[in-house]
């Protein structure tokens, strides 16, 4: 193949760990969506034109600068069409749940200062 292009023989399954292993960096991305051809297809996709401007911050989860294949397709799946009130509900209820966390963490944390 040619720099920077894949080889398309085969079966996707074939080449699964290939794609595991795919990142784009979140500073090309940022260029990417400003080509009308991948505005068109964001659109047709139903991303929000509002999202598709910060779709590299949306699809980095861990701000690492880069973006898997795998979260680049959950992200974007994830963003079709309106917000539902489960995707609501589903976002309050991992709220709470990091919140407990942090609770533990803090009360472990103080624990082991008085301890010192």
């Amino acid at each position: 193949a040619a720099s920077g292009e894949y080889p398309c023989a085969g079966q996707l399954s074939d080449s699964i760990r290939d794609v595991h292993e795919l990142e784009l960096k979140s500073s090309v991305l940022d260029e990417l969506v400003q080509l009308p051809e991948v505005k068109q297809a964001l659109n047709d996709l139903d991303i929000n034109p509002d999202d598709q401007r910060c779709l590299a911050e949306l699809l980095d989860p861990d701000n690492g600068g880069t973006i898997s294949a795998i979260d680049f397709i959950n992200g974007i799946h994830r963003l079709r069409g309106d917000p539902r009130r489960s995707d609501i509900v589903h976002i309050s209820m991992m709220v709470r749940a990091m919140q407990l966390a942090v609770s533990e963490t803090q009360t472990a944390v103080l624990e082991m200062h008085s301890q010192i």
